[in-house]
């Protein structure tokens, strides 16, 4: 029997022959192909989407769903599980909401790319893979010596995950109790200087 686990110098050659060309260039028809499909079928890209995502198509949805799932494993902890909590609406009204156009344009674009890379190293898009495989690819971005697949990587995790913890119930099993400043009742001071000794 064969091992099912791709051989990680696949992965990546896969991620060196990434160019910065072809990722901007994936990102822009990715986010054609976003807004013409939503301009041909009106509503229908939104149709298994839940309530409370308004800037994730259907397919966007699942592959952020998916990079939860694996970003937050909590079984067996005593963290609250992600999908007890509006993790991705969070990321869709805390974070994608508030990005100019072309910048959400661009993380449509990354997204895509993210799910769609993982076929050459392991057969199956980002979605669709085991366990085991969705986790080797995110490793095999996080460390990867590209940094267009660094960057992607750590811009889709770092929404995730601040997503999770921004929510208060997540904070209860790890003992904290909210920020210092409204616990003390202390006034915002925006951007002061630190004091001078």
């Amino acid at each position: 029997m064969t091992d099912p686990t791709p051989d990680h110098s696949v992965v990546e050659a896969h991620i060196r022959g990434l160019k910065r060309r072809d990722f901007l260039r994936l990102s822009a028809v990715a986010a054609g192909l976003v807004a013409g499909s939503a301009l041909l079928r009106p509503g229908a890209a939104l149709a298994q989407v839940p309530e409370g995502i308004a800037h994730m198509t259907e397919g966007e949805y699942a592959v952020w769903h998916r990079l939860m799932q694996v970003l937050l494993p909590t079984e067996g902890s005593t963290l609250v599980p992600p999908q007890d909590l509006p993790v991705m609406q969070t990321v869709d009204a805390g974070f994608l909401a508030g990005m100019p156009p072309h910048v959400l344009a661009v993380v449509k674009g990354g997204v895509a790319y993210f799910n769609d890379a993982a076929e050459g190293p392991f057969g199956a898009k980002f979605v669709d893979l085991s366990d085991a495989d969705a986790t080797a690819w995110c490793d095999a971005l996080a460390s990867s010596d590209e940094a267009p697949a660094r960057g992607l990587f750590s811009a889709l995790k770092f929404l995730v995950v601040t997503a999770y913890w921004a929510i208060p119930p997540a904070w209860g099993p790890i003992g904290f109790d909210g920020p210092v400043t409204e616990a003390w009742g202390l006034e915002y001071q925006g951007n002061a200087p630190l004091p001078q000794a």
